[in-house]
């Protein structure tokens, strides 16, 4: 039996997350907050990115039971009033489902999203989607070839199949990501172990909940022991929390137009660019390790979309090749970010910063992340897996000297690499990339300093201090002589 019948066989595990449906003005105006995203409007004006003229898919799910096809969206909703909806799947007869309307609104709708700008919308019965994966490569037979969207979303799960299924299918993802180079947002489950499709992609983005309850534990499918999810974002269920991303996904492509710099459209630069935004600050358990990129509950930490557009502003700075770097220093910026087309295996890449005297890094984000390659374009893609082993390391430096090394991120089986530190002094730093092949990759950096008590300040406080102590002394001592 092929894959492709045994994929049909199995067409009935792919499930679905129900969304928990909600007024808009309740959950609209809550999570924009959250996210950052109010602060950034009212810091940018109306000149903010919304996602305008960026094509945007979203799969969705069978709701209705077998031979429905429920996975349309209510196009005659408001909050879809102006869009364009291309049915790619184009099943008959076909129906709206309740949840396919409530992500849409979320990912796209005209108040209760982001990118209230998308109006072309390609959407894709799930299972459709799955099994027309399932024949990407295979000769003759490529129905999603060049799809021509830039944010896909994915707010369903998929159990239940054969291990060699699961393997096959996340591999195919991946490889029409890095293909056709969009940025795919995945969802988790809302509890239990992890989904096999798509939740352990490597090139996708995979998003949890910010309450932590989302599907537990490591990669089993393909290379056991990876982290996810990715990044978390607000809201009741994952299928709520994944748009959120994609909407914020859909906003940067646009902004990356606008501020000329399409490299940053690229798959690995965006994912990099999103994720390094993510917070830690109401995630007091947030924690990592040398060899663990991400928290095994909350992966990056927190959507932020104000952070991700700021780094994403501040523009692209390429990596050099030569230490010392050369005099006068280049510095890259406090935030910032960089698509690198390639990287000479045994030649890393250095980008350098600089905090002036008198302020200190209160917290340095940074995320560099790459895509699982498959190099077999018949179809063997089980087999074509080609995934580089890359480090990332932070150096003190001095003129492009390197020091001490401060912080590294070391994983040999994941494709995201992430350093987060605090209360670093203030001086010269340079960030190391190196891999052991030859790859694309996204790096994105998020440096912030905050002043250091002046000396001034200081005498201030210290003099408060004594006149404090002198008041109390006098008082003791005049206390003493009405007592005799």
């Amino acid at each position: 039996m092929s894959i492709l019948t045994k994929l049909r066989f199995f067409r009935s595990a792919v499930c679905v997350l129900l969304f928990l449906l909600c007024s808009t003005l309740s959950f609209g105006q809550a999570y924009k907050a959250t996210v950052g995203y109010n602060k950034l409007q009212s810091e940018v004006g109306a000149s903010l990115a919304n996602g305008a003229g960026v094509v945007v898919a979203m799969a969705e799910a069978n709701t209705g039971g077998t031979g429905t096809n429920t996975y349309f969206l209510n196009t005659a909703d408001s909050q879809f009033s102006g869009k364009f909806f291309t049915d790619i799947s184009n099943l008959s007869p076909r129906n709206i489902s309740g949840h396919a309307t409530g992500v849409g609104q979320l990912f796209f709708g005209n108040t209760s999203s982001m990118a209230n700008g998308v109006t072309n919308v390609q959407v894709y019965d799930a299972e459709n989607f799955v099994i027309s994966q399932q024949q990407l490569g295979n000769a003759g037979v490529n129905p999603n070839a060049t799809p021509g969207f830039s944010v896909m979303n994915h707010s369903y799960i998929g159990n239940g199949f054969p291990a060699a299924i699961a393997v096959e299918s996340n591999a195919r993802l991946d490889y029409t990501i890095a293909r056709d180079n969009f940025t795919s947002v995945v969802a988790l489950g809302n509890g239990g172990s992890l989904p096999q499709i798509y939740g352990q992609s490597y090139n996708s983005i995979v998003v949890g909940l910010s309450n932590g309850g989302h599907s537990q534990g490591v990669t089993d499918v393909g290379v056991a022991g990876r982290i996810k999810p990715d990044i978390v974002s607000p809201q009741g269920t994952t299928s709520e929390a994944t748009p959120l991303v994609s909407s914020t996904a859909a906003m940067l492509h646009q902004a990356a137009s606008n501020f000329g710099s399409p490299n940053a459209r690229n798959s690995e630069a965006m994912k990099a660019i999103i994720m390094a935004g993510a917070t830690k600050d109401t995630i007091p358990t947030w924690s990592n390790t040398t060899t663990r990129p991400l928290d095994s509950v909350y992966g990056a930490g927190q959507l932020n979309v104000y952070n991700s557009y700021r780094m994403l502003e501040a523009g692209e700075t390429n990596g050099v090749l030569s230490i010392p770097i050369t005099n006068p220093v280049v510095n890259s910026g406090l935030q910032g970010w960089d698509f690198g087309t390639s990287i000479t295996p045994g030649s890393p890449l250095y980008w350098n910063f600089n905090v002036a005297e008198g302020s200190s890094i209160s917290e340095a984000s940074i995320l560099l992340t790459w895509n699982a390659q498959y190099k077999d374009a018949l179809g063997n893609f089980t087999s074509g897996l080609s995934l580089a082993n890359m480090d990332l390391r932070l150096f003190r430096s001095n003129n492009g000297v390197l020091g001490s090394e401060v912080g590294a991120s070391l994983s040999s089986i994941d494709n995201v690499e992430h350093i987060y530190l605090k209360n670093l002094a203030s001086g010269g730093y340079t960030i190391q990339v190196s891999s052991n092949l030859d790859t694309s990759f996204g790096l994105a950096w998020n440096i912030t300093a905050v002043p250091e008590p002046s000396s001034f300040a200081c005498l201030i406080v210290v003099g408060l201090a004594a006149s404090i102590r002198t008041i109390r002394v006098r008082r003791r001592r005049l206390a003493r002589r009405i007592r005799c």
